[in-house]
């Protein structure tokens, strides 16, 4: 039987450590006798809990509706017939209904008190994650601190203590190439509290564009008392970031309040992002101006929307540098305008038929001027003379210029001439040759080798010029925001 004493004790010890209320708990209790009630007799049983709040005494008492006599009892799990009605209570009528004790023993108190357990622990699980939801909702979208306590069996992600709340950082969450230690501190970016979530109801990370946004909120004091705003953010965590600025003080000039004095802030910015470089643009009203600002460096010859895009049209030599290295430039201008964009060269833009405003901020006597021309093969030429100033062989090589002049036409048709021998399997050999070669003590010569290395080594080169045209925009990148 059920100790009404410990069963009070076990209410009180509940409602002071586990943080569940009293009235919860109670509830609990029925619900697990009732449903034990219905796995030990019938489920169709109506039942109904009573608890002493004095004693802790539990009582079952069964709904029974009263019919006239036993033979208009259906069900004896539902009805009972009144003379016995009368015995529970006089003043039973037909039509209504009457509860009946059920007495129960040591068996189905067992499967009562399993039954509550088990209740017990949903209920726990769903007050905890209750009071989670609580105490995160309203850090939303800001930065707290955690501390690394350990990873997951795959490696996949580090395991995040927040408040004596785990959730787990994800590598893929994390700015790239960066790593963490057991026990150090890492602030992270709260992007969802979630309230049903099993796995973890926090939601957090490092590379979310709120996340520069809100660092921004608390290292920049200006920022932070709203007089500076942050209109819109973009990011390729840990590789590039832009973000547009506008202020509400017209005696404080917005980006010089974000870079700093030498670029002091920026700076300690980029450093928490392992490195991450961040420009910063002058948000606009006027969209057309707003976009010309985001696409700086690369001078903007044309502006068009089409169906809720925008056409851009640039110098044919600036079209790489608006692309940027695997479209990284022109994704961070689309992410920050939130549009969609197009950018075309002047001269792709002449044969797609694409409109042709002349409404940017360069006209066309000076896209043909050949100072414009001169400036940009300038800026070219200082990030050459830089790269072959600091080559290192260890660091830079991948970046440097081939320093052969290769003919690619002579090297194809020598790797085709390779080919053809090989696969026509040539039977009829120089016999002196075939000797001369037998005589000899060396390793036979694999014509697939050959070609695999002629390939490979084709390779390399386009990757290296590859490379260096790269390292070259990123150079002019630098050059335009430092």
């Amino acid at each position: 039987m059920v100790n009404g004493a410990q069963l009070l004790e076990a209410l009180a010890s509940i409602e002071n450590e586990k943080g569940i209320d009293r009235e919860i708990a109670l509830e609990g209790i029925k619900e697990g006798f009732q449903k034990a009630f219905e796995r030990f007799y019938d489920t169709d049983a109506i039942i109904r809990v009573e608890i002493d709040d004095n004693s802790g005494d539990i009582k079952l008492l069964q709904q029974l509706k009263v019919v006239k006599t036993i033979n208009d009892i259906e069900d004896d799990w539902l009805e009972i017939e009144l003379e016995a009605a009368l015995q529970i209570n006089k003043t039973a009528i037909v039509g209504e209904n009457v509860y009946k004790e059920i007495k129960f023993g040591d068996e189905f108190s067992r499967m009562a008190v399993g039954q509550v357990r088990q209740i017990f622990q949903q209920k726990l699980k769903a007050t905890e994650r209750e009071s989670i939801y609580r105490r995160f909702a309203g850090l939303e979208n800001e930065i707290v601190t955690g501390k690394i306590v350990g990873t997951n069996d795959n490696q996949t992600s580090y395991l995040l203590d927040i408040e004596g709340v785990q959730t787990s950082l994800w590598n893929k969450k994390c700015i790239n190439g960066e790593t963490f230690k057991i026990d150090q501190f890492v602030d992270v970016l709260i992007e969802e509290v979630s309230r049903e979530n099993k796995y973890s109801q926090l939601s957090v990370s490092r590379i979310a564009p709120n996340f520069l946004i809100k660092l921004l909120e608390r290292e920049i004091s200006e920022v932070h008392d709203g007089v500076v705003e942050i209109v819109s953010a973009s990011r390729e965590a840990g590789k590039r970031a832009k973000i547009s600025v506008l202020s509400h003080d017209m005696n404080v000039e917005p980006i010089g309040a974000i870079v700093g004095v030498k670029g002091a802030r920026i700076n300690q910015i980029s450093a928490q992002l392992n490195g991450e470089k961040i420009d910063v643009i002058r948000y606009s009203e006027d969209f057309t101006e707003y976009l010309i600002n985001a696409m700086a460096p690369v001078k903007v010859i044309s502006v068009n929307e089409v169906f809720g895009e925008y056409d851009i049209v640039v110098p044919n030599e600036q079209l790489s540098l608006a692309i940027g290295k695997f479209g990284m430039a022109a994704k961070l201008v689309a992410n920050l305008l939130k549009r969609r964009i197009n950018i075309y060269s002047l001269e792709s833009a002449k044969e797609a038929n694409v409109s042709v405003l002349w409404n940017g901020n360069i006209t066309e006597e000076q896209v043909n001027d050949p100072a414009f021309l001169s400036e940009v093969n300038k800026r070219k030429n200082r990030t050459d003379a830089t790269s072959r100033e600091n080559f290192s062989p260890r660091n830079n090589y991948v970046a440097k210029k081939p320093q052969y002049n290769i003919d690619r036409e002579a090297l194809s048709a020598f790797q085709d001439e390779i080919g053809e021998e090989y696969n026509s399997g040539v039977e009829e050999i120089d016999e002196e040759l075939l000797a001369a070669i037998n005589a000899v003590d060396s390793p036979a010569i694999d014509l697939k080798e050959i070609q695999a290395e002629l390939a490979s080594f084709n390779n390399v080169i386009e990757e290296k010029v590859v490379e260096e045209i790269d390292e070259d925009e990123e150079d002019l990148y630098e050059e335009y925001y430092d």
